[in-house]
C-alpha cells in the first residue's frame, strides 16, 4: 500500500485514504500477473509457515492460504483488510493490522513473501533488513518488483517515448510507487542486505502497452503463451520474482 507524502505522518490512516488506487488501476497486466507468480512461488518454496506483506488485491493472499498450514499476512490498511474479507471467503485468514516498519515476532518463518512491496516503502533496504530475522536459517525470500528494463519500457525508450527508463507515470505515482528496480539493482540491493539469490525468474514478457494489448484483443492463450516464455527472461520482462535466502 502507498506510504504517505514527506510531508505526511505515517500512520495507516494515511494508507486508508490511498486504497483507490488499487481499484482504479487495475489492469489487465496487474491481473494476469497477480494470479500467475503466487503459483511460481509455491512451486519453489518449502515449509509449512509463509509470512506476507500486504493485501494488495488478494489474489495471492487467497492462494497462498491455501498451501501453507502457518500463514500470516501484515496490512497497514483496514479498509484493505474489510474489502479481502468481503471479496473472500477466507475468515480465518490470520491478517495483522499494521504497518512493515513495525511489525515484530519472535517467530520465524519458512518463507516470507514480499511480492509487489518494495517499489512502494520509503526503505527497502531496511524492509528486507528487518524481516531477515523472521525467516529462517534455511528460509526463502521471495521478492517481486516491476522491472524498469522490460521489453516494452525499452521500446518506448528508443522510439523517444519514454525520456528515462526509470521514469515513474502519474499512474505509478497514484498507485504508490516510489521507484522501479531492474534485475541488477535487485540484485545488489539483496546482496547488501544478507541475502544469495536462488533463482530469479520474469513475470510477463510484454512487448507492447497494456492499451496496445488490448486493442489488438489477444487471446487467453497468447497471453498465457507471454507469461510462461518470461519466466527465462527476467532481464526483459514486465515484473521480476527472486528467490533468495539468508547468508551465513
Amino acid at each position: 500500500m502507498r506510504r504517505p507524502r514527506e510531508d505526511e505522518p505515517v500512520s495507516t490512516a494515511n494508507l486508508d485514504r490511498m486504497r483507490d488506487a488499487y481499484d482504479e488501476h487495475f489492469v489487465l497486466d496487474n491481473k494476469l500477473m497477480l494470479e500467475w507468480y503466487p503459483h511460481r512461488v509455491v512451486g519453489m518454496a518449502s515449509g509449512p509457515s509463509f509470512l506476507e506483506l500486504g493485501l494488495g488485491h488478494g489474489f495471492s493472499t487467497a492462494y497462498f492460504a491455501q498451501h501453507f498450514s502457518r500463514y500470516k499476512v501484515i496490512e497497514g490498511s483496514l479498509e484493505m483488510i474489510e474489502r479481502f474479507r468481503c471479496r473472500f471467503d477466507l475468515a480465518q485468514v490470520d491478517i495483522v493490522h499494521g504497518l512493515f516498519e513495525d511489525f515484530d515476532t519472535t517467530e520465524q518463518f519458512d518463507n516470507i513473501g514480499m511480492g509487489f512491496i518494495l517499489e512502494h516503502v520509503d526503505d527497502p533496504g531496511a524492509i528486507l533488513r528487518r524481516y531477515r530475522r523472521f525467516l529462517k536459517p534455511e528460509g526463502s525470500l521471495f521478492i517481486a518488483v516491476p522491472n524498469s528494463e522490460s521489453l516494452h519500457r525499452r521500446f518506448g525508450y528508443q522510439a523517444g517515448l519514454l525520456p528515462d527508463l526509470g521514469q515513474l507515470s502519474q499512474a505509478d505515482r497514484d498507485f504508490g510507487h516510489q521507484r522501479y528496480f531492474c534485475l541488477r539493482t535487485l540484485t545488489n540491493l539483496v546482496a547488501d542486505e544478507g541475502y544469495s539469490v536462488s533463482k530469479v525468474e520474469g513475470i510477463f514478457l510484454k512487448p507492447i502497452t497494456t492499451q496496445q494489448i488490448i486493442d489488438l484483443k489477444l487471446t487467453p492463450q497468447v497471453l498465457q503463451g507471454m507469461l510462461k516464455v518470461g519466466v527465462d527472461y527476467p532481464e526483459l520482462c514486465n515484473a521480476i520474482l527472486m528467490q533468495a535466502r539468508p547468508t551465513a
